[in-house]
């Protein structure tokens, strides 16, 4: 359970930076969030039809920070989440 939390704690924690530090445009600023996440499920026709590019693009890098996130989470949570929870039976000689 340990190794879980810590996988997931990481895993959001560089999601989060990845939407922080997700890029800027010129004329539009950084896209709303929630349509990063989407890929543009929620923007429009006419207006996704002139911000997919941006979109994909900032939906990827957002994806580059998860996934580092996430392989930094099983790293460290197997160098250091514990031992598992199954007890060695010893031989008696």
């Amino acid at each position: 359970m340990k190794k879980i939390i810590i996988i997931l704690l990481l895993t959001i924690s560089a999601t989060a930076l990845g939407l922080y530090f997700r890029p800027s445009y010129p004329l539009i600023g950084q896209l709303d969030w929630w349509n990063v996440l989407t890929k543009g499920y929620f923007v429009g026709a006419v207006s996704g039809f002139f911000s997919q590019g941006f979109l994909d693009e900032s939906f990827w890098y957002v994806m580059r920070y998860t996934m580092g996130g996430l392989i930094a989470g099983l790293v460290i949570a197997m160098a250091f989440g514990g031992k598992s929870s199954g007890s060695a039976k010893k031989k008696k000689a």
